[in-house]
């Protein structure tokens, strides 16, 4: 009884922070999102905080870190947009201050050719040990069997027969 009860709130608690853990990362930011005048600096604003990242978090972007740096890039972000900056412009802004690894998506250029390119090269590389490894299989030859290899496999096969049949 006890333990169906114990078993049962268990249960509820899980529930409950699974329920928690699923609720979208923009309740939990240290600040509420600041309105814009117009509807497109909403727009470049919701945008540049979605796809530029938090130097200390490094897995999260300006809007799910709750990070110092995150929040005053945040403002930072929120002044430029204010002042009338597209959003090119704040995105060179802030690769000029802190590299190209403040976006999510870097631009392909020389310095970041390795970062695009090495998943493509990682990719072509297990499929090429895959297909040797099939290669490899498919080329295994069969023994061949001597006559008396043969005759000695025929009678072990013949005495299992015998000593399974009642």
């Amino acid at each position: 009884m006890i333990q169906a009860i114990l078993s049962s709130r268990l249960l509820k608690i899980l529930v409950v922070a699974l329920a928690v853990s699923t609720l979208p990362s923009v309740g939990f930011t240290a600040e509420p999102l600041p309105e814009l005048p117009t509807s497109e600096q909403q727009r470049t604003y919701d945008r540049l905080i979605r796809e530029l990242r938090c130097l200390v978090c490094k897995n999260q972007n300006l809007l799910d870190s709750n990070a110092e740096l995150a929040s005053d890039l945040r403002k930072k972000t929120h002044e430029l947009v204010v002042a009338g900056k597209n959003y090119q412009e704040v995105v060179e802004y802030m690769t000029d201050r802190f590299g190209t690894f403040v976006m999510y998506r870097p631009p392909l250029k020389t310095s970041t050719y390795a970062l695009w390119g090495l998943p493509f090269l990682g990719f072509v590389l297990v499929l090429t040990l895959i297909i040797h490894r099939i290669r490899k299989r498919s080329q295994i030859q069969l023994l061949e069997l001597g006559a008396n290899e043969r005759k000695a496999a025929e009678d072990l096969l013949e005495r299992r027969k015998r000593e399974s049949s009642p």
